[in-house]
């Protein structure tokens, strides 16, 4: 019990600065670089898509341990 807790505070904190760290390069991209909302948008599904399988890999190999 003790080890799912750790787990899911780790996945907090990992999504939470994972959003922050988003939202600001979001942020310089458009306002700084120019590049619009739609083809951030499009990157962003791609790379959230890509973040999904790396956890889910690592979730599912550390429960074989």
């Amino acid at each position: 019990m003790k080890r799912f807790a750790q787990l899911a505070i780790t996945f907090v904190f990992a999504s939470g600065s994972a959003a922050v760290v988003a939202y600001v390069i979001a942020h310089i991209a458009h306002h700084d670089l120019g590049f619009s909302r739609s083809a951030l948008r499009q990157q962003a599904l791609i790379c959230a898509a890509l973040v999904v399988g790396l956890v889910t890999i690592e979730l599912l190999a550390s429960k074989e341990r």
